[in-house]
């Protein structure tokens, strides 16, 4: 096993604030010379269909990734079920030995998500990513809600091009509304429920990551840098949570130790 690259006090600062970082998976070199191979992955679409008409309008993923007036949900989502070079980011070992850590050894990669904001993209406001409802009756994501995220900075991201930011030691399931009419609109925390004043910037160069807890409160700012701000966010369970497939052909892959639960869909992606 890899020696993690968290310390006992990153450690703890992850149980007390909700996230850590920066962590640097890789060189900054070694990054740039990925970045071609992770672009072209981008041009192409990949197993997740777009959705509906009907549940596109408020989703987050439709203010990035601009293909063209097509939706960006095939080019972005779950691109480690297709590509092998996503595959070998998603489960670098300096990122799974941080999982572990964090985790223990038994460990699903569930999704992972293409966060692309050009030059000029929007703000994405305050929200959590906890796997609860869109609607009443209508589930999605995880039973019970329980995952965990690292962020993969692929090109710098920096405060001018809306770097992530998060509000230390949020736990609760904070009120939400929907941020726009489609059926599946992201929730976002309403401004009452905030108190920016203690607010962090992660600021990460290629080959950084963040980690943080699906109920870390976070938001990132409008991209004024001239640049394409381009990241992989790189989702992980545990065995004991179901997972609700995301598409047709979605399903988790075992990363670190095993499956002794049995609840989900396992698939070994290509290499």
């Amino acid at each position: 096993m890899t020696d993690s690259i968290l310390t006992e006090r990153q450690r703890e600062d992850y149980r007390a604030q909700g996230f850590v970082g920066p962590l640097t998976l890789m060189p900054v070199d070694e990054m740039e010379a990925l970045r071609p191979a992770l672009t072209e992955v981008l041009n192409s679409p990949g197993l997740a269909p777009a959705p509906p008409a009907e549940q596109v309008a408020g989703r987050l993923a439709s203010l990035v990734a601009d293909q063209g007036g097509d939706s960006p949900v095939p080019y972005i989502e779950s691109r480690h079920l297709d590509s092998p070079v996503v595959h070998r980011l998603c489960t670098h070992p300096a990122l799974l030995s941080a999982a572990r850590a964090l985790y223990g050894e038994d460990l699903l990669l569930w999704r992972s998500t293409f966060i692309a904001k050009a030059d000029g993209g929007p703000e994405f406001q305050w929200h959590q990513d906890w796997g609860g409802v869109y609607a009443p009756g209508e589930e999605y994501g995880l039973e019970p809600p329980l995952h965990f995220t690292f962020w993969i900075a692929i090109s710098d991201v920096t405060e001018e091009s809306g770097c992530l930011r998060f509000v230390p030691g949020t736990r609760a399931v904070l009120p939400a509304r929907p941020h726009g009419a489609g059926q599946r609109a992201t929730l976002l925390v309403e401004d009452d429920q905030v108190d920016s004043s203690t607010a962090v910037s992660m600021p990460l160069r290629p080959g950084q990551c963040a980690v943080f807890t699906d109920r870390a409160l976070h938001a990132s700012g409008v991209n004024v840098s001239g640049e394409r701000r381009l990241g992989l966010a790189v989702r992980l369970t545990v065995p004991s949570v179901k997972v609700r497939p995301h598409f047709p052909r979605h399903s988790c892959v075992v990363v670190s130790g095993e499956d002794r639960a049995g609840l989900n869909t396992l698939t070994t992606p290509a290499r």
